[in-house]
């Protein structure tokens, strides 16, 4: 009778595997969601305590523009993220297979990232706004991340989006959140720079010459050795 009948070794290691790519595809979404449900704490965290909350999701101030494409954006993005949360799958075409070791690769950038996005917000402390504003009070930052890097929360949300894709193995979730922070980016990084220059004046300049924008300057990277200095005889 068929239901007698064993299965053959084969088959059976097929299917063996089957459920292991199961439950590695849980593993990485239990980490997705994880990733991305602190990202939306630390954010609500410091706009709430640092009475930032009129501009949650968009800057209402911004240009028609700014908030048009970002928001055009945000529809492939939450489908995307909804598609790969649920594991509907109902959008295959954008998935690709990606090696296991980036996506483990993926939930460390994830989480290096997050790191320095909340330490970026408490270093700024009250100084925090989702607006380009000068605060009362405000003061120039240069510790923490702002140490070697002036604008890490741009770099951070950056490298989010990145790691969401190599975890979800989705194109559409990392292209366009990335392409959400690289058209803020575009768009609002030389008024905010031309603002703090206006403000801090020569402080900020002095700031910019030994910092990097995004990414640390080549020479304040730990692996980058000095040269020795030369001894001179008399």
């Amino acid at each position: 009778m068929l239901n007698n009948r064993r299965i053959h070794p084969w088959l059976a290691y097929w299917k063996k595997k089957e459920v292991i790519v199961l439950e590695t595809q849980q593993f990485f979404r239990i980490f997705f969601i994880a990733i991305f449900t602190v990202l939306v704490i630390i954010r609500l965290y410091f706009q709430i305590t640092m009475e930032d909350t009129r501009n949650v999701l968009f800057n209402l101030r911004e240009k028609f523009l700014l908030i048009f494409v970002r928001f055009l954006l945000s529809v492939p993005l939450t489908v995307g993220v909804l598609d790969y949360v649920f594991f509907s799958r109902y959008i295959s075409w954008s998935y690709i297979m990606v090696p296991f070791s980036l996506r483990f690769t993926g939930l460390i950038l994830g989480g290096v990232s997050l790191y320095i996005l909340f330490l970026s917000h408490r270093e700024l402390g009250k100084s925090f706004s989702s607006r380009l504003i000068i605060k009362k009070g405000h003061r120039l930052v240069r510790t923490g991340p702002y140490r070697m890097v002036r604008h890490p929360m741009y770099s951070s949300f950056l490298s989010l989006f990145v790691a969401a894709f190599l975890i979800s193995e989705n194109w559409v979730i990392g292209i366009s959140g990335a392409s959400i922070i690289l058209t803020l980016i575009t768009m609002r990084i030389s008024k905010e720079e031309a603002l703090l220059i206006e403000y801090f004046k020569d402080e900020y300049e002095e700031y910019r010459q030994f910092t990097g924008m995004f990414f640390p300057l080549y020479h304040q990277l730990s692996f980058h050795k000095k040269p020795e200095e030369e001894s001179i005889s008399p």
